[in-house]
């Protein structure tokens, strides 16, 4: 990297509680020459809580691309730069790619200050399994889009994460409910770290009722985590294999039932005998 560029930092501030910004953020948007924001009106209430007087500039999805030029003359002046999302860490289902890339591609050292995000922070509080999980952003709005990520969700062994708004959750759980189990677990997770903080934990089938008799209804800025299906025990499947083995053994010669089960089962014909050893 050029010692003589500036630095660009992603910096992740509170998600709705502003005592939840870190002591690194608030030093680094002081010390920075500009701070792209994705809505000044948003981050100046920050800014101010703070005393932070660093130059706010607007940086949203309508102007990212048009403004990428400017601020990658800024970072090559040798003058560093804070990217800022109205809430938690830029680039999460918020604007920042486009500079990102550009500031990668002109060899300018980006540099993360960590702090919160509405997705980890409703995935802790869960209760579900987190060796693994899959983060989707907004709901997709067109119905084709919508099916192929209904089908990821009802076959994800780890919990799946989305965001969405009051006024489109109703669907959205209209949706779930098309395609998933009527059991299976969620947790939709209301204005996370603000006045009105709430966590509904239920089944599918029930969660919509649970939200529209809550206090607040569908207001709000919400996430929320369908937990994976749980996969079935290998003794269960043992069984059902040895079974279907043993109807093909009765009506068919060995060689054949061995062959047919291998096709049914997608075995290999050892591993076919082995369960054949099990009965």
């Amino acid at each position: 990297m050029n010692k003589n560029l500036g630095s660009l930092y992603i910096v992740s501030t509170p998600i709705g509680n502003l005592n939840d910004i870190t002591f690194r953020a608030i030093e680094v948007l002081n010390k920075v020459h500009i701070c792209a924001s994705e809505d000044t009106r948003i981050s100046s209430v920050l800014f101010k809580k703070y005393n932070i007087n660093t130059k706010l500039t607007s940086y949203h999805k309508f102007s990212e691309k048009s403004k990428i030029n400017r601020f990658i003359d800024v970072l090559k002046s040798g003058k560093d730069i804070a990217l800022i999302s109205d809430a938690g860490t830029p680039l999460i289902s918020d604007p920042g790619q486009f500079l990102v890339e550009a500031a990668i591609q002109n060899k300018i050292r980006i540099i993360p200050i960590p702090g919160a995000t509405s997705v980890i922070t409703a995935l802790s509080v869960s209760g579900f399994k987190l060796e693994n999980f899959t983060f989707y952003g907004f709901f997709p709005r067109k119905s084709k889009e919508k099916k192929v990520l209904l089908k990821k969700i009802a076959s994800s062994s780890g919990p799946s994460v989305l965001f969405e708004s009051g006024r489109r959750l109703e669907k959205l759980i209209d949706s779930l409910s098309e395609e998933l189990k009527p059991d299976c677990r969620i947790l939709v997770a209301r204005e996370l770290t603000k006045l009105h903080e709430t966590l509904y934990r239920s089944e599918l089938y029930k969660i919509k009722e649970i939200l529209l008799d809550s206090e607040f209804g569908l207001k709000g800025e919400f996430v929320i985590i369908i937990d994976g299906y749980e996969e079935e025990s290998g003794d269960i499947l043992v069984e059902e294999e040895k079974r279907i083995l043993g109807i093909l053994m009765e009506k068919l010669d060995r060689k054949l039932a061995l062959q047919i089960a291998s096709e049914i089962l997608k075995k290999k014909r050892n591993e076919i005998y082995k369960i054949k050893m099990k009965s």
